[in-house]
């Protein structure tokens, strides 16, 4: 958690830099700042959604078997679709040769 924090701290500065940047085209200015903001969400999310559960009263370790079960119910929806992909392929080589 400590390091979500600080990577969130380094995010938020680089986000205020790159408001007050003078340099630059308008779009890239905009466009760094908008990539700050992502980072800052992206990295804040984990510490966000914790704070969130605990919150509601789940424990770490709900939260885990549950983060866990939508992994696992993920793998497995790309392993179906690889699988179906694969069959198409395969059919496709089939019927063309």
């Amino acid at each position: 958690m400590v390091y979500a924090k600080v990577i969130a701290r380094a995010l938020s500065r680089l986000l205020e830099l790159s408001m007050q940047q003078k340099a630059g085209e308008p779009g890239q200015v905009q466009a760094t700042g908008r990539l700050a903001l992502a980072l800052a969400l992206t990295r804040c999310a984990p510490l966000l959604l914790s704070h969130a559960m605990m919150s509601r009263g789940v424990t770490l370790e709900q939260l885990e078997e549950r983060i866990l079960l939508i992994a696992e119910v993920t793998a497995r929806s790309h392993q179906q679709r690889r699988e179906r992909e694969r069959r198409k392929r395969e059919a496709s080589l089939g019927s063309g040769g």
